[in-house]
This record gives C-alpha cells, structure tokens and sequence, in this order.
C-alpha cells in the first residue's frame, strides 16, 4: 500500500526503509497533498511552525474521512494525533500518549530549531521531552536525586526551546552541583541519554512498514467543507507544491 511519511529532525540520519516515502516535515497542504497523490498511509512525525504554516487538522480529518490511515507519532505527529485520535488518526508512542493524557499540554516540549533539508535536517537544539526522559533516568539510577531532576527540568523549561542545548544544560548543572558532581552528571546524561522522540518515531516506521489490516474498519467521521476550508485552505493549496 502506497506509505509516505513527514519527517525531519527527529529522524536525523536515521536509514530509511524501502517502500516508505520520506518528504520534509508536515506543513499546511501536506497531508491534502499526499491523499491526492494517492499515499493511503501517512505517517506525520515532524511538522513545521512558527515561521510556516503548520499542518491544518482538518486536512487531517480530509484525510481520515477518505479512508486514509494517518499516523502520528514524535513530534508534531504525537500532538495532531493527540488532538485528533477521537476522529480517527492513530497515535503511537510515549509523546503521544502523555499529550492525550493531558500530562503534557506545551507544544514547546517537542520543539526544536534544526537545519534545512541540504543538512537533512540537523537538529540544533535540545527537546524537553528528551531532557525528562534522560533526567528521569538518571534519577531512577540513582545518579541524581530527585531534587536536582526537578531544578534542572524548571530551569530549562524556563528557556525558550530555540535555547535548550545540551551546553545551556551542562552550564546549569555546574551551577546546580558544582565541580565533580557536574562533570559525573555531564557524562551520566551523554551515555545514559533517552532519545524518546525517535524512539516514538521508530515505532511509527515500524508500524507503517507491517501490513495495514484493511479487513479491520478505523472509526471515521463525514467530511465537512466548512467555510475556512474553501476560503482559506484551498486559496492557500496554490502555493503548496504537489507531491512526486
């Protein structure tokens, strides 16, 4: 069955199967542009914003209402599939499931600045998310205790995500701890380092590269071209390229 997949930094220099499709990160028009191009899998992990438009939810549900299977997981994946797994769009992975929870609400846990697609996408900042899991398992191990976890989350959490770096995180540690113990807890973080956002990913891959059970049908709802669909969305489709 025809697969294509959304993905940039979380993916970064991850080989790729065969039989997937791999386009840069989901902006608006993405997905609209997959279904016309006859993908009847779609796999969303990384999506733009910010300084483009992002991936409209309701070119997801387009999607979903025409019997396309949309996945998400990562990234923008993980907070669309959150937002939409009541109407059909499957979500997989802990970064999902923690947003459909509502233990997590911030955009800015997944977010990162990257590269463009010359540098495939080279992430060049730090997720929060993968600072909790790294700290979080740190703590478990007994390498930090739970003190330290909670201050280093709240000061990072305090940056704006185009300043989380492992640098800026090194420096507060040295802050925090000081001396010896900074330079335990830096090489602790490297080598215990949880990469939860491709490991989410990579579960999506994995999912999309086993048969899809089309004998199964996925809870859908009717489609509705409201207003702003044909006003705004489809107006807006002329600048956004067709797939190939």
């Amino acid at each position: 069955m025809k697969t294509c997949v959304f993905a940039g930094p979380t993916l970064y220099r991850e080989p790729w199967p065969a039989g997937i499709r791999r386009y840069a990160p989901a902006a608006m028009g993405s997905v609209f542009r997959a279904v016309e191009a006859g993908f009847r899998r779609v796999g969303i992990v990384d999506g733009l914003f910010g300084n483009a438009p992002s991936v409209w939810h309701k070119e997801i549900l387009y999607a979903v209402s025409a019997g396309v299977e949309v996945v998400g997981a990562g990234s923008m994946g993980a907070l669309r599939a959150a937002e939409l797994s009541g109407f059909g769009m499957i979500g997989i992975g802990r970064i999902f499931r923690l947003f459909r929870s509502g233990l997590w609400s911030d955009d800015d846990e997944v977010a990162v600045i990257h590269a463009g697609g010359e540098l495939d996408y080279c992430p060049l900042s730090e997720t929060m998310a993968n600072v909790r899991f790294t700290l979080r398992r740190l703590r478990r191990s007994g390498c930090v205790d739970r003190l330290v976890e909670t201050e280093l989350v709240r000061r990072m959490k305090a940056r704006h995500f185009s300043q989380r770096t492992r640098e800026a995180l090194h420096e507060e540690a040295r802050r925090l701890v000081g001396g010896d113990a900074a330079t335990r807890f830096i090489s602790e973080f490297e080598s215990r380092y949880v990469d939860a956002k491709r490991l989410d990913a990579k579960a999506l891959i994995a999912y999309l590269t086993r048969p899809c059970n089309v004998e199964q049908p996925r809870k859908t709802h009717a489609f509705q071209p409201t207003w702003h669909w044909r006003e705004q969305f489809e107006m807006a489709l002329a600048d956004v390229p067709r797939l190939r």
